[in-house]
């Protein structure tokens, strides 16, 4: 059954928790577009920068977050929570130290640190399941939920970015947003994979609640609608235009892509707090 915490106790939780995703799966998704599409240091090294600034956001509120506030009924447990302070303060420090490798070291260098800087912001999503995940059914549940949005929400923030670094690069190949736009079909292809996988082994009293009862709108309307099938939508969109080599609809389109993507990840979240269904 849903948990009666209310949005103003949840919204500061799903803030945190996106925002992490954000941060990690954009430096992912930059490295990843930088190995295979050689967009250069200085969008890796810009990248880096807007996710330290993200995560310092983020720890912001991480260190606001009230005590005593209950998933389901649970309460979050402390030691965790601290936990996942340090390791997000780590993980800011880690990208701050990747973009000043990325400005002043050799590729291969800036790449060593790169890998090394995903794995602290891989390390911070487990803290944070670590954290939210024992009162919503177990870590490994909000892994689940976690790791497809931080794919999806950060390879649509690293094609926006990309966009727009086509006006400081104008000779750049169109080849790194094709390879973006394509890591975006795979995190909205395993995002509606894990929701089909949840929906099909959720006891019937979550079913019920997801499909057709008590929160069937937002499920439908904007996980669904707005995260897997507009999102795909669009970025079929996007890929035309890059295909194309016009940057100004793609860019246009992305942040279109953007907006769909926390249209439909946020409300997942919440959703997930208050059923356990790690959509």
């Amino acid at each position: 059954m849903p948990d009666p915490t209310s949005l103003p106790a949840l919204a500061p939780i799903a803030t945190v928790v996106v925002l992490l995703e954000v941060a990690a799966g954009t430096t992912v998704a930059a490295y990843a577009v930088d190995i295979v599409g050689k967009v250069g240091r200085g969008f890796v090294g810009t990248t880096s920068l807007i996710c330290s600034g993200l995560m310092a956001l983020d720890l912001l509120i991480e260190a606001l977050l009230p005590s005593g506030t209950a998933l389901l009924g649970a309460p979050l447990p402390s030691g965790a929570q601290a936990s996942l302070f340090h390791w997000s303060i780590a993980f800011t420090v880690a990208l701050l130290a990747y973009a000043f490798f990325c400005s002043v070291m050799t590729d291969v260098a800036r790449r060593v640190v790169g890998a090394i800087t995903i794995g602290f912001g891989a390390l911070a999503i487990a803290k944070a399941a670590g954290a939210f995940g024992p009162s919503l059914g177990g870590v490994g549940t909000a892994v689940v939920a976690f790791v497809p949005a931080a794919l999806v929400s950060g390879s649509a923030l690293a094609g926006m970015l990309l966009g727009h670094w086509y006006l400081v690069a104008p000779n750049l190949s169109f080849r790194p947003l094709r390879r973006a736009i394509d890591i975006v079909f795979i995190a909205v292809a395993l995002q509606a994979a894990v929701i089909v996988l949840v929906i099909l082994t959720s006891g019937s009293t979550v079913r019920g609640e997801l499909l057709w009862s008590g929160d069937a709108v937002p499920f439908w309307l904007l996980v669904v609608g707005s995260g897997i099938v507009f999102t795909t939508g669009v970025a079929l969109l996007t890929r035309h235009f890059a295909r194309i080599r016009a940057n100004q609809p793609a860019t246009a389109m992305l942040y279109v892509l953007i907006i769909s993507v926390v249209m439909g990840v946020v409300p997942a979240h919440l959703l997930f707090f208050v059923t356990g269904a790690p959509i």
